[in-house]
């Protein structure tokens, strides 16, 4: 026997309608340990293979009904004759012919009289070919029903990155580029990697390709991108490599997780944390600085301004009239005058100073790198008068003025809680001398 047992003999198709070498190539073939039919025209030769098949067909060309050329044309448009070795068996040598029986499909061509030793392994090479096509085939279609298996969008590319295989859900992934079989993988315009600030598609891709083929481990990492149609998408990219026994790489697998939903959340999360923290260091009425971000402030410059010689200064402002407005047009009133102040404090100080309302009526302001006293009290004049222009509401203007006091660093005091005392001490100055007025803090003795 010279094809090899599979677990049970192949099947040949034999047709030829001369009887005698109809048998005499059925014994040769039975001996070569191949169960074999035989037919004797074209026709009953596609009607037998539609109902039997076969591994091997040896076809007459010249029959009568469906001749050869004919017959083989048929039976390779049937399904399981796509990939059937067809060994075409005719008395004509000339060119045509022979273009003939290739261009129906044959996979061979002997002429005759038959030289049964050139048929001999003419049928073997072609059977054992067709078997290993066969079962590459079948390795291919396993590997594919892995690949499908996978949950996530999964594609395999070979070393040059040309995609090998992929599943239904990789083909139409929002972060991959018309992904297709034989074609080079892409990822799609617009795709960038968070993490590393990266947003070139083809270098993202390049990166994750030479990554993942130094590597033995695999390599993670997040994928995001804004489709104009279909809304945001967030994929952490899982690539490993292709190893042969030897560890050569053979190319790469990459799998896709969504995680849209956990990042998005994820972000929904950090501005919420953040907005509470800015709610712990804001005042909720008036959106200014609260006490507690003030000092912390004033402490920061302290420190950085003690190494540099900047100089600082601290404004402390008390409303003067707010009492009333409260007590007489109510808190909403109030609010709105508290609101209306904080503004008109904002509009008046520079971008990097910072105005604080440390509760009730009271107002501070941080100021950075201010030359000298004159400069600081002219500010607080200009503050002084902003806040006593009449302030508008619903139920006519009112009227308020305020005590200003300042001090300064280092002239008042080494440290930002002196600084904030000193300030307050020259503002109560000015209210116990009628209020609506700046006042400098007095230097310390020795000074």
């Amino acid at each position: 026997m010279l094809i090899a047992d599979r677990g049970g003999p192949y099947r040949a198709l034999v047709v030829d309608d001369d009887g005698v070498l109809r048998a005499a190539m059925q014994q040769f073939i039975s001996q070569l340990g191949f169960e074999v039919q035989t037919t004797d025209n074209g026709q009953r030769a596609l009607e037998r293979f539609q109902a039997q098949g076969a591994d091997i067909v040896l076809l007459d060309a010249a029959m009568p009904v469906l001749d050869g050329f004919a017959a083989c044309e048929a039976i390779r448009a049937l399904p399981a004759g796509h990939h059937v070795p067809i060994i075409m068996i005719t008395s004509y040598e000339d060119e045509e012919s022979v273009d003939r029986a290739f261009r129906s499909g044959a996979t061979e061509y002997v002429t005759k009289p038959i030289h049964w030793a050139v048929l001999r392994n003419r049928v073997r090479q072609l059977v054992e070919a067709a078997e290993a096509a066969r079962r590459l085939r079948q390795d291919r279609a396993f590997f594919q029903s892995l690949v499908d298996a996978i949950p996530d969008p999964t594609l395999v590319c070979d070393r040059d990155g040309v995609v090998r295989w992929l599943n239904r859900d990789a083909a139409r992934h929002p972060l991959i580029a018309e992904a297709a079989l034989d074609a080079p993988l892409r990822l799609a315009p617009g795709v960038t990697e968070p993490d590393s600030g990266e947003s070139d598609p083809s270098a993202i891709l390049a990166r994750i390709r030479a990554r993942a083929a130094a590597a033995d481990t695999p390599l993670e990492l997040l994928l995001h991108r804004v489709d104009p149609l279909a809304g945001e998408f967030y994929a952490e990219a899982h690539a490993r490599a292709l190893r042969g026994v030897d560890g050569a790489n053979f190319g790469l697998i990459l799998r896709l997780q969504d995680v849209t939903a956990r990042e998005l959340e994820d972000q929904r999360l950090r501005r919420q944390v953040t907005r509470f923290g800015e709610l712990a260091h804001r005042d909720s009425l008036t959106g200014l600085a609260n006490r507690r971000r003030f000092e912390d402030l004033l402490h920061e410059a302290v420190d950085t301004a003690g190494g540099t010689g900047e100089r600082l200064a601290v404004i402390f402002l008390d409303l003067d009239g707010f009492k009333a407005v409260n007590d007489t047009r109510g808190h909403a009133a109030g609010d709105q005058v508290l609101c209306q102040v904080a503004a008109r404090l904002q509009l008046v100080v520079r971008r990097p100073d910072t105005v604080s309302r440390l509760g009730g009526d009271e107002f501070a302001v941080l100021l950075r790198d201010v030359p000298g006293y004159s400069a600081v009290l002219d500010l607080g004049g200009r503050l002084l008068a902003a806040i006593c222009a009449p302030i508008e509401l619903a139920e006519g203007p009112a009227a308020l003025g305020a005590s200003i006091g300042v001090s300064l660093f280092p002239d008042h005091g080494p440290d930002g809680a002196t600084l904030l005392r000193c300030a307050d001490e020259a503002m109560y100055a000015v209210k116990s001398r009628g209020k609506r007025g700046v006042a400098m803090a007095p230097l310390p003795a020795g000074r």
